[in-house]
């Protein structure tokens, strides 16, 4: 090589070393490497990994002699402004020349004698496949790292949600709400663990994960809300016990006229719920003062539902004892019908008929009044007319 060759040559070289140092520091300082330097990989990141690391590490022995092999360039060239016959052939050796060793693997090779031959290259060619390695590296550790942050945007919502319940759970008292929090963080931190271990292999966080966490969102929400309301409710609450109290009094009082006038009424236990509702009412205030969330929502559903079902039994009730007044009332009215109706019939002195009457007067007029026997009565005097008037038709 002439001396301007060889110039041209190192500067060739020169700069090829340098767009390989910091393809290098690219290499080195790569999100991506530092994914696959995890000793916890699986599955298709795992191989990649595999594949990459010793890759790396040849990258790096090869880029070592290089700079070697540029250094002593650098060195024999400065000896002279104008170097001589031995320098410029020393120079094309190491510019042109084979003089880098490579192992199967592609290590530069310490000791060339031995072991099998290794494959000699040119510090040019070397450097070539330098940068056309390292670029091919990048782009796999582009794609590691872009592996990552998608796996990491897959958990992203579910993460977030999460996060929101446990700010919601400290607001509501973290103490009484947080242990379901607490579950769901270390399923998630499992689940994005293990996401992370292969993030070549796209997985998003489980089905049943989303739906517990969202679940647990909504009824932290539903907590929250149960919180804010709770004033308003326990008033309409009590308010409605209050309901319930005046329509137990009325049934009682349904009840006592019944029992009093009405003989085996077969009425059940008069209705006297509010006591046990006014302490379960006394125990949801506890409930609340102690930010038992769960629990208090758990027991005002109940209580409510209990109180409505007081109010719609005590209606009930007094229906039923009601009823039986009414049921007595009626059976007066229709004997006294069909005496108006033996009136007119001229049937008033029928001495049989008259008895029939006179019983079923008795029974209905009799306190308490037998109300099963009082109609039978009844129905036996309005027989006992209807065959009389059917005779007096024929």
């Amino acid at each position: 090589m002439s001396r301007d060759e060889v110039d041209f040559a190192i500067v060739g070289l020169v700069a090829a070393h340098d767009r390989i140092s910091a393809a290098m520091y690219t290499v080195d300082a790569h999100p991506g490497l530092v994914v696959l330097r995890r000793n916890d990989l699986r599955g298709t990141t795992q191989a990649v990994a595999a594949e990459t690391l010793p890759r790396v590490d040849t990258l790096w022995s090869q880029f070592s002699a290089l700079r070697s092999v540029l250094d002593r360039v650098k060195a024999v060239r400065a000896e002279r402004s104008r170097p001589g016959d031995e320098e410029l052939q020393e120079l094309t050796i190491l510019l042109r020349g084979p003089v880098l060793p490579l192992g199967p693997d592609g290590m530069v090779v310490e000791d060339p004698l031995a072991g099998p031959p290794p494959n000699w290259v040119t510090t040019m060619g070397l450097a070539q496949e330098l940068e056309r390695a390292s670029a091919e590296v990048t782009d796999t550790l582009d794609d590691v790292q872009t592996a990552q942050a998608e796996t990491a945007h897959r958990f992203e919502p579910v993460s977030k949600a999460l996060e929101q319940a446990r700010q919601v759970a400290d607001v509501l008292g973290y103490a009484t709400t947080g242990s379901d929090v607490e579950r769901l963080d270390v399923r998630l931190a499992e689940a994005t663990f293990a996401a992370m271990r292969d993030p070549l292999d796209p997985v998003g966080p489980a089905a049943d994960l989303v739906r517990d966490v969202d679940g647990l969102a909504a009824k932290l929400a539903d907590y929250s809300r149960l919180r804010d309301a709770y004033p308003e409710r326990i008033r309409r609450l009590k308010a409605a016990l209050d309901e319930v109290a005046n329509a137990e009094a009325v049934a009682a009082a349904a009840y006592s006229i019944a029992l009093e006038k009405i003989a085996n009424p077969g009425l059940p236990a008069a209705p006297d719920a509010v006591p046990a509702l006014r302490a379960h009412i006394a125990q949801l205030d506890q409930l609340h003062r102690e930010q038992r969330w769960p629990r208090l929502a758990d027991e005002l559903s109940i209580v409510e539902r209990s109180v409505t079902a007081a109010r719609e039994r005590a209606a009930h009730l007094h229906q039923a004892a009601d009823g039986l007044m009414q049921r007595r009332a009626e059976l007066r009215g229709r004997l006294d019908a069909y005496r108006a109706r033996t009136g007119r019939m001229a049937l008033a002195e029928h001495a049989q008929l008259s008895e029939l009457h006179r019983a079923a007067q008795e029974l209905l007029y009799t306190s308490p009044c037998d109300l099963p026997a009082a109609t039978r009565a009844v129905v036996a005097y309005q027989r006992y007319l209807n065959e009389l008037t059917e005779r007096g038709h024929r």
